[in-house]
């Protein structure tokens, strides 16, 4: 349970029977999604009790206890909201994610969040500050498919599959304009762009490789099954623009005002601990329905 008065929040952390003798510093990095090295701070602080005990780090807790925390927060405040869930074990969740929810906070404020979302529902893996389980991104406008780790294995080893590009990733994107080509490569270098910083431009230090296939035309568009290659901030409105087929909704990269036409459709991956493939299929917003032939989250035309 969270409190939160005056800028404080009082967290009460109740230990469960399979939790019994578990270090408490450990226990308080998994179940505040922080890293180790801040809950060992926060031990020795004394923003840490046990009923009237300050415990050392190396305390190790017991069935029943509870654990009151008394902290600033890492600015996320576990929110309860409705996020689909397309599948989830102990070691991993994936998503649909909804438009216009960021992944993770940006910033100190507290805001509504994928994080926030699923802190709610239970932990995520330690990460970076007010990162937990965040292996990838998606922009706030895209929506789709999207994992996060549960476990310090599951990060490791996803963080891992994302490094050395082994993660299948598909997105549908509805274009500006008639492309000439049934399927095609991008390859360009990204970087931030010096005039407007909040952009990317082609021409930077980043290497970045996008495939694409036609799906579908009509009306001066075009619905694209994307492939990147690389995993780069903005990279497949960054590449589709640079050819001169922005995506549609998309006035940073000159696809005009409007809901922002790109989805993260198909995810695949070794599963961390059975090391087995595994694919999952996010079912595109309502905007996509027409151009995908009647047939479902799968059909073309």
């Amino acid at each position: 349970m969270t409190a939160t008065t005056n800028g404080t929040r009082l967290e009460r952390i109740a230990v469960g029977a399979e939790e019994a003798g578990e270090r408490v510093d450990r226990l308080l990095a998994r179940r505040l999604g922080i890293p180790r090295a801040l809950a060992q701070r926060l031990l020795a602080e004394g923003a840490v009790r046990i009923g009237a005990e300050v415990p050392p780090r190396s305390r190790r807790v017991r069935a029943g206890e509870e654990i009151v925390v008394e902290w600033a927060g890492p600015g996320i405040v576990p929110t309860p909201l409705p996020i689909p869930i397309l599948y989830e074990d102990e070691d991993l969740v994936v998503v649909n994610k909804p438009r216009g929810l960021k992944v993770h906070p940006v910033g100190s404020a507290p805001e509504a969040t994928v994080v926030s979302a699923l802190l709610a529902r239970g932990p995520l893996a330690p990460g970076e500050p007010g990162r937990p389980g965040v292996v990838h991104r998606l922009d706030a406008a895209t929506t789709g498919a999207l994992v996060l780790a549960k476990t310090p294995r599951a990060r490791d080893s996803l963080l891992g599959q994302f490094r050395r590009r082994e993660v299948k990733k598909e997105y549908l994107a509805l274009v500006q304009g008639d492309l000439d080509v049934a399927e095609g490569a991008i390859e360009g270098s990204l970087g931030r762009d010096r005039r407007h910083p909040w952009r990317v431009a082609v021409g930077g230090r980043k290497d970045a490789a996008t495939e694409f296939t036609v799906l579908a035309r009509g009306e001066g568009r075009s619905l694209l099954l994307v492939r990147p290659r690389t995993g780069r901030t903005h990279q497949i409105r960054v590449h589709l623009s640079a050819i001169g087929h922005p995506v549609v909704g998309d006035p940073l990269y000159g696809g005009g005002p409007g809901v922002l036409h790109l989805h993260a459709w198909r995810l695949g991956l070794r599963h961390p601990a059975t090391g087995a493939w595994a694919e999952w299929e996010a079912e595109p917003p309502p905007e996509f329905a027409p151009w995908l032939g009647g047939q479902g989250s799968t059909g073309q035309r």
